[in-house]
């Protein structure tokens, strides 16, 4: 249950520190073939993350994780103290950058170009979006955690419905009530480009601080 817990705040930062994600999904089903656009934006996450749980089962779950003391409990210790040093350093300078330049809320030019690609672009696209310093300290405290493989795919399953929250609300939006889409899917991308980005460098921070701390404890312990 602890575990549990645990992915799910991890994933859970993940989908409040990436409002970029959110605001670039929104981008994607305005254009053309938006829905395929954006569906493809939320399998390449998934696909992501399905990647590193394939890896972290197969190749390391064998491993000797049965105590803080082993190799690999200690190897995965520093892992989550580098990602969440890591998450701290991003947050902290583009907290930075965003109290020191103002916010005009137009739409990245990167973003204004997706319109010339195909809409699978976006599987890559959103593969390359997800917050990997987070979902590595997932992955480090599911090994850690010692559970069975059973175990450890659900709790990467937790993880991965927890991130992808925010990044799926647009498309349910446009799925459920497209003709009100439009202008709620403005209305969501001003209030991200005002306050959110903030709220969510904040909170990567403050995640990446308390990883650090974890896995100090238990390197030292």
């Amino acid at each position: 249950m602890a575990l549990i817990l645990i992915v799910l705040l991890l994933g859970l930062t993940v989908a409040v520190s990436s409002p970029t994600s959110v605001v670039t999904m929104i981008v994607l089903l305005s254009m053309a073939e938006g829905r395929r656009r954006g569906i493809a934006f939320v399998a390449g996450w998934l696909l992501a993350i399905a990647v590193i749980a394939l890896a972290t089962v197969l190749l390391l779950h064998p491993q000797d994780f049965s105590s803080h003391k082993t190799t690999p409990s200690r190897v995965a210790s520093a892992i989550e103290i580098v990602t969440g040093f890591v998450a701290v350093v991003v947050g902290a300078l583009a907290l930075r950058r965003r109290t020191t330049r103002a916010d005009t809320g137009k739409t990245a030019r990167w973003l204004q170009r997706l319109d010339r690609t195909k809409w699978w672009f976006a599987v890559p696209l959103g593969a390359l979006m997800l917050t990997y310093s987070l979902t590595l300290a997932a992955a480090a405290e599911i090994l850690k955690a010692n559970v069975s493989v059973a175990g450890a795919v659900l709790a990467f399953g937790v993880f991965a419905i927890a991130s992808i929250l925010t990044i799926v609300a647009p498309v349910i939006l446009v799925l459920l009530a497209p003709e009100r889409a439009a202008e709620r899917l403005l209305g969501w991308r001003q209030w991200l480009l005002g306050n959110a980005r903030t709220i969510g460098l904040v909170a990567l921070i403050v995640i990446g601080a308390l990883v650090i701390a974890k896995g100090a404890h238990d390197l030292i312990g």
